[in-house]
């Protein structure tokens, strides 16, 4: 993060006018203008352009398909998007004033629509100062509160809103692995795999009782690097939420430690930088090892295998190869699956069927993987059923596929 000039600020205003200006021309619609209003001279940061990227991402998907041109641009004083719309300008006014107003980082949002005629509209409400909640216009002609004050509100919406955000996007994640189907041996929309005890709407309702734990996780990260201790004591009391969401019924205890290290990975690396995967394999490193009768403690003891904090401790580089599926292959998480399938030594599949179950899963998935993808859906099918009938659940594979989506939703962070 580095400190910019008042010319540097003047320069990036002056081009972002000449772009409005052709795209007016070129386009013959309103358009609307993005940035981040953030005081003080350093106006770069890795929170704030998540907060920017993000917001993006929600006016593109209130736009529809009234967004005809999206132009992006990375400046020195802030990322910046200019947007030509079919949207009258006041619709389309009305729509970014709702976007500042919707979440407290949307005071954070400049968001200027300029009409067919080069007019900028105005704002029929005032905004409100970031530290005392009043009108901001006395507040800024006075300077009332000074440049530390402000800069901390601002410092305090970003580090809410990351946290917030990355809870949502990994109950998201956690969701949209539990209801891909078909999926082997595995609760989804089909069945309920190979269990007894668990059904769709319990995953359901298991993934948003851990929303609370993910926004602490994230905290932590955001607060501290070295937060194992912390981590896992907040780990230990969302498990005992889950479980009372489900019952008793361990759905989602593998997650709790996959993604309570990678969130709160995440939010290290938006406060202070460096690597991803280094900074969750520091973390599980930090960390206590599972107990000898847990399934990786006992596959470990009995087949030398690593299990969930070997793959921690590694880097996740298994959930990494599945997010690099997804990447390349437009999101195609029942391939994802697959492959994860055929080359992860699951833990669970260990601990239900022993070598012979894991061999036949691998087996079975290496020869999918082979067939054309119009035939992979029939046996996606042919395989749950056996697995239903041979008792076998890949369930550290649902975790590490869970893990890849958390990934791919939040690649703006840690993959640049």
């Amino acid at each position: 993060m580095r400190e910019i000039t008042l010319q540097e600020v003047l320069d990036a205003r002056e081009a972002r006018v000449s772009r409005q200006r052709l795209l007016l021309a070129a386009y013959g619609r309103p358009l609307l203008s993005f940035t981040m209003n953030i005081a003080g001279p350093v106006k770069r940061s890795a929170l704030a352009d998540f907060a920017f990227r993000e917001g993006l991402s929600a006016l593109r998907g209130q736009l529809g398909t009234a967004l005809l041109h999206e132009e992006l641009t990375d400046t020195p004083a802030g990322l910046e998007a200019i947007l030509a719309c079919t949207l009258p300008a006041p619709t389309l006014k009305d729509l970014a004033v709702g976007l500042e107003t919707a979440l407290p980082v949307g005071r954070l949002y400049d968001l200027d629509v300029i009409g067919t005629d080069g007019a900028k509209l105005s704002r029929e409400t005032c905004r409100t100062c970031l530290v005392c909640g009043g009108p901001v216009g006395p507040c800024a002609r006075s300077r009332a509160h000074g440049l530390p004050a402000v800069q901390a509100a601002t410092s305090a919406l970003l580090e809410g809103f990351a946290a917030d955000r990355l809870a949502e996007l990994a109950v998201s994640a956690l969701l949209e692995e539990v209801g891909l189907t078909p999926k082997p041996g595995l609760v989804d929309r089909r069945n309920s795999g190979a269990h007894q005890d668990m059904d769709l709407p319990l995953f359901q309702r298991s993934a948003q009782s851990l929303e609370p734990y993910f926004r602490q996780a994230a905290r932590l990260g955001l607060g501290r690097s070295g937060c194992m201790e912390a981590l896992q004591q907040a780990g230990l009391v969302a498990e005992g939420t889950m479980l009372a969401a489900t019952g008793g019924v361990n759905t989602h205890k593998g997650a709790v430690y996959a993604f309570g290290l990678v969130l709160a990975a995440l939010g290290s690396v938006l406060a202070r930088g460096g690597d991803l995967f280094q900074t969750a394999a520091a973390l599980a490193a930090a960390g206590l090892p599972p107990g000898a009768d847990t399934h990786g403690g006992q596959a470990k003891r009995r087949y030398g295998v690593l299990g969930a904090r070997g793959e921690a401790m590694a880097g996740f580089p298994t959930a990494r190869r599945a997010w690099q599926v997804l990447a390349e292959q437009r999101d195609d998480a029942l391939l994802a699956l697959l492959t994860l399938l055929a080359e992860v030594s699951d833990t669970n599949l260990l601990h239900r069927g022993g070598s012979e179950g894991l061999r036949f899963v691998q087996e079975q998935a290496r020869a999918l993987l082979e067939r054309p993808a119009e035939a992979r859906l029939a046996g996606l099918e042919a395989l749950d059923d056996a697995c239903i009938a041979r008792n076998l659940s890949p369930g550290g594979c649902a975790d590490l596929l869970a893990l890849a989506l958390l990934l791919r939703r939040t690649e703006g962070i840690w993959n640049n």
